[in-house]
């Protein structure tokens, strides 16, 4: 894993703790972390594998809602990795 892999998982898990269990849409998460990162070009697949890792991590976990998309919340233990950070 490089530091960025580490810096981008680290983010994603501060930023749904600060969303206070409500579900970030797949679009929105997406869009914080390219603000956070404005010096990678990431493309959305590149996003998605970022994401994906997580969730097969049991990290963050989606569900599809009909209104939004997939929606993305802290599991358990992203929870308690997110606040030990």
């Amino acid at each position: 894993m490089t530091t960025l892999d580490r810096n981008i998982r680290q983010f994603v898990l501060r930023a749904l703790l600060a969303s206070k269990d409500a579900p970030l849409p797949d679009d929105t998460l997406k869009g914080t972390i390219r603000a956070a990162f404005p010096n990678v070009a990431f493309t959305d697949g590149d996003l998605t594998q970022h994401i994906k890792e997580l969730e097969a991590a049991g990290i963050i976990a989606g569900t599809n809602d009909d209104i939004s998309g997939v929606v993305w919340q802290l599991s358990l233990k992203g929870k308690i990795k997110a606040q030990q950070l």
